[in-house]
């Protein structure tokens, strides 16, 4: 009987999926091996025994349920007594590798390399699956190459009954990293925003659904409120409820619960409206999980009524309809024409206005494994969905396909990086403009888990076409031997160079485990991601001779940017070393990408992205406080000067307080031409001198 409530706890749930479908093994500590001195052993042996209740919670449930989404609660709780206990003795291998899996599991995969990393140094035995859990930890972090070395070493040290028994498919994850190195070398122009605190907050935030006037925003939330003071038992999140947001101007305002009436000690989430806007139909969990619709009446909700015929005893979760309301789609679970796991199945409203007899859709959309989060196009043409079957970097990933002249749906096509990324992308709706659109996935710069984004597509880049029916010259291109017309061509160059080197500690000159991000500077857009092995080594290939932006990340030091210009570079390989400094009190940071109006303090868009990379190292650093610092040339007058870098700096800080940092955190102070960085006497002088720094003044 406790196993079936358990069980019916948790498909009470919308959301029971996850990508992290193996377990990790609940490896002991050993009082004698951890004891390394009397003083601080009673606390941090307290604290040990308090984390292993927490973690082993987190292990023991996936022997029960192989899909379930549980832990990241589990897990954080567990790893704050573990980082207590780690101040003690930090060279325990089996500690290191149980931070390892608490950050994996939870909200930093970058971290878990770390820890992993050093358990196995510490004791290369020190579990059956460490090197699992670092190809994952690899795989999270779009490191594939690592990854793959990491899955090949743990393949090659288990039987293959053993992977049949913990139902580990290690070609699967493969061909995941084999998909995600292609992915991510092209990456799609597409600029993707965290939709803030407004509507995001520190627990689980997903499936936006927008209305046709794309003015107001229902969203399913695992915060508490009124309803769901109590965590579930099974996953130690509270249940879902539905906010609604409206959009003041441009931006979007305030979340609020939707309605009392709504929301129950149970799980309840927005999933679609109908084409006029006036009915929404939401997910109620009650023992399956099945949908229904609610209507407006004199400004309440009216009492949700399910929705008869598309419901069964099995769970019905996702589901949107086309735009003329004749035609819906929702995932189900249901054994009868199953495909495998959750497929898309399809219902027309007949002439008495009763749903018809469920279809699934079958192939190309369907797979023998999970589909979710079906949407359409404003005009019905394009369906969107998320997928574990299909070609996918890891977990869901979000894919299209389009209908034909012939009824039939094309076979699906991966929206591709950024949108799709190793974890899972689910809930994709895209506006009527089709530049638009919104997705749920939980990122590394998240708020608190899932959050909402939104998705803006830039297009395709214009392309440089000589045309001879339009030509502007008197002239025409000829082959010069036949004089017939010759068609321009175009040659494809290998331009793409390698960059390498280490990544070292600015002081010692030690090796520094680290995450390098290199971005097209033009595009905006990230084309190499990768992490540096332990003595800092990295090595990267770069599509062409050009100038990049790099970001690093290392835990213990201050975050590194800085461009790197390869224009001019003669050979096909070029070493670059990188030097961090440790977060100390006085370290300083010039912020290179940050970009104001002409004579102005208003910061332009361009200067979010770096803004937000300092937001997140303060909230990854929750004791530092910095000074924002505004520098200008010697062009104009002192006082002109004085007072525009002031205002710049503000400026900064005003932006990081609306990103939620605490304003005792944040000081800034303008210096306007009095700490120059390189001579006022040329053009790039003057240049540097103009600049936004950051500097340490607490920890």
């Amino acid at each position: 009987m406790k196993m079936l409530r358990i069980l019916l706890l948790m498909i009470s749930y919308f959301i029971i999926s996850s990508h992290f479908t193996f377990s990790q093994e609940n490896v002991r500590i050993h009082r004698s091996d951890f004891k390394i001195k009397d003083d601080g052993f009673k606390e941090a042996w307290k604290s040990i025994r308090k984390g292993n209740k927490k973690y082993r919670f987190g292990t023991s449930t996936y022997r029960f349920i192989k899909e379930a989404w549980f832990g990241t609660e589990t897990y954080s709780f567990a790893r704050e007594f573990y980082l207590k206990a780690y101040k003690y003795n930090d060279k325990n291998a089996e500690l290191n590798y149980k931070i390892g899996v608490c950050y994996l599991y939870s909200d930093d995969k970058f971290l878990a390399i770390k820890y992993l990393k050093k358990a196995f140094e510490l004791n290369p035995a020190v579990t059956d699956d460490i090197h699992l859990q670092l190809a994952k930890a690899y795989h999270m972090s779009l490191d594939f190459a690592n990854a793959e070395k990491e899955y090949s070493l743990y393949k090659s040290s288990i039987s293959e009954r053993k992977l049949r028994k913990l139902n580990l498919n290690i070609d699967r994850c493969l061909e995941e990293c084999e998909t995600g190195k292609s992915l991510v070398s092209k990456p799609q122009r597409i600029v993707i925003q965290d939709l803030g605190k407004s509507i995001n907050s520190e627990y689980d935030d997903y499936y936006p659904v927008i209305d046709s006037k794309e003015e107001t925003m229902y969203f399913t939330s695992r915060r508490p409120g009124q309803s769901n003071t109590k965590r579930n038992y099974f996953d130690k999140k509270f249940s879902e409820d539905i906010y609604m947001v409206k959009k003041r101007g441009k931006e979007w305002g305030i979340a609020q619960l939707l309605s009392r009436k709504l929301t129950t000690n149970r799980s309840e989430a927005a999933l679609a409206l109908s084409p006029n806007d006036s009915i929404l139909y939401l997910y109620k969990s009650n023992g399956s999980g099945n949908i229904y619709y609610t209507s407006l009446k004199d400004g309440k909700w009216k009492r949700p009524r399910s929705l008869r015929r598309i419901n069964s005893r099995f769970c019905e979760t996702s589901m949107c309809l086309t735009p003329d309301g004749k035609k819906l789609y929702f995932v189900s679970d249901r054994e009868k024409n199953s495909i495998g796991g959750k497929d898309i199945y399809e219902s027309e409203l007949n002439y008495r206005g009763k749903w018809s007899e469920p279809k699934n859709l079958g192939a190309p959309i369907n797979t023998p494994d999970d589909e979710e989060g079906v949407s359409l196009s404003k005009d019905g043409k394009t369906l969107y969905f998320s997928s574990k079957g299909h070609a996918t970097m890891g977990g869901y990933d979000i894919f299209s396909s389009t209908l034909g002249d012939n009824g039939l749906w094309s076979n699906p096509v991966n929206l591709g990086y950024p949108v799709n990324t190793p974890d899972d992308d689910l809930f994709f709706t895209m506006m009527g403009n089709g530049k638009v659109g919104y997705l749920s996935s939980n990122r590394e710069q998240s708020i608190g888990g899932r959050d909402i984004y939104k998705v803006v597509f830039l297009g395709a880049e214009k392309d440089f076409v000589l045309s001879k029916d339009n030509s502007p010259f008197a002239f025409e291109i000829y082959d010069a031997k036949t004089m017939f017309k010759k068609p321009p061509e175009y040659f494809t160059v290998d331009s793409s160079i390698i960059l390498q080197g280490r990544v070292l500690d600015s002081e010692t000159k030690t090796g520094i485990l680290a995450k390098l991000t290199f971005i097209d500077s033009e595009k905006s857009t990230a084309i190499s991601t990768l992490i540096s092995d332990t003595a800092g080594n990295y090595k990267t290939r770069l599509p062409e001779k050009k100038i990049y932006g790099v970001e690093i990340m290392a835990k213990g030091y201050l975050f590194f940017l800085d461009i790197v210009d390869i224009k001019k570079v003669k050979t096909d390989v070029v070493n670059k070393d990188f030097f961090l400094q440790k977060l100390e009190v006085g370290a300083k940071v010039v912020l290179k990408n940050i970009f104001f109006e002409t004579a102005k303090a208003t910061l332009k868009e361009e200067s979010f992205q770096q803004l937000n990379t300092v937001v997140e190292f303060m909230k990854d650093n929750p004791t530092l406080k910095l000074e924002i610092s505004g520098h200008t040339d010697n062009v104009g007058g002192l006082a002109y000067n004085m007072k525009l870098s002031e205002a710049r700096a503000k400026a900064v800080v005003t932006y990081m307080l609306s990103q939620g940092i605490d304003p005792t955190r944040l000081t800034y102070k303008g210096y306007g031409p009095n700490q120059p960085v390189a001579k006022n006497t040329t053009a790039a002088g003057k240049a540097q001198n103009r600049r936004v720094e950051f500097k340490i003044t607490g920890k």
